[in-house]
């Protein structure tokens, strides 16, 4: 069991723990936001061999899983081994650790000996030294770079992940030092099994997968796990890919949103991201039912104005919306996520 050997030590803000003390410690003075990691780490050292972790819901119904700790070591170790991260090599914990991405940065320090330095989650992070490594979420990027964009050169390799990177943070960090990569992962890998840098003259449309990470397709060009290091077994994704090569693909959209109009099949987020460029507002494509071609493409705008109408000469004739609705608000998961099937359902009531 791999995880036995990894719990004892965390450094943590300049200071090197014993983390059974630690947890043994008075908490009285501890914030709300630093006593949840502690509840963390309780599970960490604790005998059982599984952690109970809960899926996003960006995708269906939340769910509870039941994750061996050998996949948070080896998931760890992947990503160390990917960006070379070493012993004492410092890193920026500015997520929530309620969230699976913020338990994996705790993680990663133990594992990897890295000199953790934690701050209240905000959507604002406060980079106030050097760093080598951190994580955070689009908001956070998109938030920094509009109040001060130079602060994030201080860090040297930034993971993004929880939702898409758009366009307009794309934008804007092209002439960064700091070498940003967007991540692709699920819960049951407890994090990233792949990674996409997205500035710089490393900047690709391709993800990498890890080392140990094995991938291929299905019959519906969805992604596979077909075998890894993290004891997960053989995953099925819905998740449309463009297969490269055996360690490169492209992300193109989800099979469960996909529009078969008179046979031909549509890819939403793909024609999202050309409308991208013209539509302010958070928007998406979804399919609606229709007597002849069986669906056809809708536009979903979150606006109280009704009159909002885009472009759509950048378009096929084919992936043209042909009706627009209006949302007051779309209804979205608690990572922030858009839930599709929850806001197109407002449209029965």
């Amino acid at each position: 069991m791999l995880w036995k050997k990894y719990i004892t030590e965390l450094h943590l803000n300049g200071k090197k723990y014993n983390i059974r003390d630690l947890l043994s410690e008075n908490k009285s003075g501890l914030k709300k936001w630093q006593q949840e990691y502690l509840v963390f780490l309780r599970e960490w050292t604790s005998v059982s061999e599984t952690i109970i972790v809960k899926t996003s819901g960006s995708t269906g119904k939340p769910k509870s899983l039941k994750i061996h700790k050998d996949t948070f070591v080896n998931s760890a170790l992947n990503t160390g081994n990917f960006f070379e991260l070493k012993t004492g090599d410092t890193a920026l914990l500015c997520l929530p650790g309620t969230y699976i991405a913020g338990k994996m940065m705790l993680v990663r320090a133990i594992i990897l000996g890295l000199e953790l330095y934690w701050q209240k989650p905000g959507s604002t992070p406060e980079i106030d030294r050097n760093y080598d490594f951190s994580a955070m979420t689009p908001m956070q990027l998109e938030n920094i770079l509009n109040k001060d964009k130079n602060s994030l050169n201080k860090i040297k390799k930034l993971i993004i992940g929880g939702a898409l990177v758009n366009d307009k943070i794309l934008s804007k960090i092209y002439d960064l030092d700091t070498q940003i990569y967007e991540t692709y992962g699920m819960t049951e890998t407890v994090s990233h099994i792949a990674l996409k840098m997205i500035n710089g003259d490393g900047k690709s449309e391709y993800f990498t997968t890890l080392e140990n990470i094995k991938i291929g397709i299905d019959d519906r060009s969805c992604l596979v796990l077909s075998d890894s290091n993290l004891g997960t077994g053989k995953i099925q994704t819905n998740d449309i890919i463009e297969l490269k090569d055996e360690n490169h693909f492209k992300w193109l959209g989800r099979a469960d949103n996909i529009i078969n109009s008179g046979g031909i099949k549509l890819i939403p987020e793909q024609i999202e991201k050309k409308l991208k460029p013209f539509i302010k507002n958070d928007f998406f494509i979804f399919g609606i039912d229709d007597g002849k071609y069986g669906q056809l493409p809708a536009l979903a705008i979150q606006s109280t104005q009704k009159d909002i109408v885009p472009d759509f000469s950048v378009l096929s004739k084919f992936e043209v919306p042909k009706k627009i609705f209006y949302f007051e608000k779309f209804i979205k998961t608690a990572s922030g996520k858009i839930n599709r099937k929850a806001t197109i359902a407002l449209l029965k009531n």
